[in-house]
């Protein structure tokens, strides 16, 4: 007998996601693998849903075989989806459980909801094909170590970090190149701090014509390259290399920090070459579904 438990333990719900997180046939992007990392965020840096209230439990026979949740911008109207992660010879029966007993626990303000799975997650890939998602695109996950990156010389010296009189530039730039995405130019200035940078590149008129924000989790050992940007009329020219480069030297300059990883679209096959010749290598292809709940 399967069933709901609403209202989980936290500590519980890191545990069974980091044990199979770290597999690609149930990954699920931005999620994490650390069990430290994820119940971190969990407490402190979850969605706008305490995320006690935004996760179910499958138990079958006294354990727990399954966990989803969901990761709300009530201002966007819209939730990433953590999950489902299923371990049960039930797994198609305990995955649509899941997703039905999430869906009722959801606020009606959030209108469209996103999964974002490994191709190799079959489970989360068919849920989506049964409850009719809409295939977005799909994207890599690439990841750099120290060790690999530390005998990449570029030149870095023309790019530096963002000063007062450049946040409205970037601003633009950022809107303009990634309308309607998870952080805006503003949100990230306000983000601004000893664990987050923008570095920009300027022309000879000392416009902004691209930038790349990065964010450091050195309690976890890790980085991220969360965006990079350059203007249309600026481009091959070297200046996302060198963005990238600065920001992979600001986020490798954390003593704690050996890993960081960035995501792109995988068509992208051109940046990716970039990043592998700056000591990135491929960790998962993953595809964006979304829904609209209406």
């Amino acid at each position: 007998m399967i069933h709901i438990l609403k209202k989980p333990q936290l500590t519980e719900v890191a545990a069974f996601i980091s044990d199979l997180n770290s597999l690609p046939e149930h990954h699920v992007g931005f999620c994490g693998k650390k069990e430290e990392e994820i119940l971190h965020t969990l407490k402190e840096d979850f969605g706008d849903i305490p995320a006690m209230d935004a996760f179910v439990l499958a138990i079958e026979d006294e354990k727990t075989v399954g966990v989803c949740g969901f990761d709300a911008d009530m201002e966007r109207g819209s939730a990433e989806i953590w999950g489902p992660f299923v371990n049960s010879k039930q797994a198609a029966k305990v995955t649509e459980l899941l997703w039905t007993s999430l869906l009722s626990e959801m606020p009606t303000t959030i209108k469209t909801v996103e999964l974002f799975p490994e191709k190799k997650n079959t489970s989360v890939l068919t849920l989506a094909k049964e409850f009719d998602f809409s295939h977005g695109s799909d994207q890599t996950i690439l990841t750099c170590l120290k060790h690999t990156f530390k005998d990449k010389k570029v030149e870095t010296e023309t790019i530096t970090s963002i000063q007062s009189n450049e946040y409205n530039p970037f601003i633009h730039l950022h809107d303009r190149l990634f309308p309607k995405t998870y952080l805006s130019g503003k949100e990230m200035i306000d983000q601004l701090g000893e664990a987050s940078q923008v570095f920009i590149a300027s022309d000879e008129e000392g416009r902004v014509i691209g930038y790349v924000y990065v964010e450091a989790s050195p309690d976890f050992g890790e980085g991220s390259i969360e965006f990079l940007g350059v203007d249309t009329h600026s481009r091959e020219k070297g200046i996302g290399t060198a963005l990238l480069s600065k920001g992979l030297e600001w986020l490798f300059s954390f003593e704690t920090i050996d890993e960081i990883t960035l995501c792109v679209n995988s068509a992208n096959e051109k940046a990716i070459h970039i990043y592998q010749k700056l000591g990135f290598h491929t960790e998962h292809e993953l595809i964006s579904y979304e829904k609209n709940l209406n």
